[in-house]
């Protein structure tokens, strides 16, 4: 107890002030040199890009025939003061262009680098390099149109499974808006690829439609999507042989080809021969030495696979008249 007692009375440091007071001393002219160093780094010049916006007013019954750029860059130069200053004001240009009285516009670089000046804070920047130096737009008639949508799958199946039916997609079509020559030659829009692998079951989900390029908007962009899957199995069928471009009566031997395919099992029962055709072309180009032609099978459901079919030649005999 006497120990502590007698530490309260040590004497202090004596050079406990001073050093706090050169501690302080220190940090002042740490700051004071950095705010030199910072004055001095920013005024020395210095090279930036500034990024442009742009935008045009049109009439809601045009489209321009060529999409406009969106933005575009351009880099300036001039002291770190100048560039921050114009920085903070504006850190993007944005440059609007009315053509609702015409229908066209041309910006050349000339045109294009006075607007952006006088959209600058600061009057000592320099600039160069503009990302688009010539831009010619011009405007024609908008076309809105539906078309059917066409889907894009990329599908494989474990083994004994395969579509049920048709793959299904609502909508069924798409609104396509433009520019009219366009517009106009388009008569169908692809989704994107389905990609699915290892199918057994049914799937349902949802897929986008191929990005449309600038100058066209679509709606919807997206589609619902229906894979029909289902097990598989093999049937035998027998299809009648049918003749085409025959320049008279002929008779076949044999008269029908065995088919094996395969359908799903729910479409089993309701598969038959009439789904499929089966020729053979007589027509004097078609048919080679001796009296056997090919078999085609030229008509077959989609919801049948691996189809093969058995005779692939027949033989062919002239039928004469009987003379009465």
């Amino acid at each position: 107890m006497e120990q502590v007692k007698n530490r309260r009375w040590l004497p202090k440091n004596k050079f406990l002030p001073r050093a706090r007071e050169d501690r302080a001393i220190l940090m002042l002219c740490i700051g004071i040199a950095f705010i030199f160093w910072i004055g001095v780094r920013m005024s020395q010049p210095y090279i930036s890009t500034k990024k442009i916006e742009l935008h045009f007013l049109i009439p809601p019954n045009q489209a321009f025939r060529k999409a406009p750029p969106g933005n575009m860059s351009i880099q300036i130069k001039g002291t770190g003061w100048d560039i921050l200053y114009d920085h903070l004001r504006r850190s993007r240009i944005h440059l609007t262009y009315d053509l609702t009285q015409r229908n066209s516009i041309h910006l050349d670089e000339k045109r294009l680098l006075n607007d952006i000046r006088n959209r600058l804070f600061a009057d000592d920047l320099s600039f160069y390099n503009l990302s688009h130096d010539d831009i010619h737009l011009s405007l024609e008639p908008r076309m809105n149109k539906w078309v059917p949508i066409r889907p894009v799958p990329d599908l494989s199946y474990q083994a004994g499974h395969y579509l049920s039916g048709n793959l299904k997609i609502e909508p069924d079509s798409v609104q396509i808006s433009g520019p009219q020559s366009v517009v106009a030659p388009i008569y169908e829009w692809p989704t994107a690829t389905l990609s699915l692998k290892d199918l057994k079951n049914k799937y349902e989900g949802e897929l986008a439609l191929k990005t449309a390029p600038a100058a066209l908007s679509l709606y919807p962009t997206w589609v619902k999507v229906s894979v029909p899957v289902e097990q598989v199995t093999e049937k035998t069928l027998f299809v009648k042989i049918q003749v085409k471009n025959a320049t008279q009566q002929y008779r076949l031997f044999p008269s029908q080809v065995r088919l094996i395919c395969n359908v799903g099992l729910s479409q089993f029962n309701t598969l038959s021969s009439n789904d499929f055709k089966a020729e053979v072309d007589l027509s004097n180009e078609a048919l080679q030495d001796g009296n056997t032609v090919p078999v085609t099978v030229s008509l077959q459901p989609t919801i049948v696979t691996n189809v093969r079919f058995a005779p692939k030649v027949v033989e062919y005999y002239a039928v004469k008249k009987e003379i009465n």
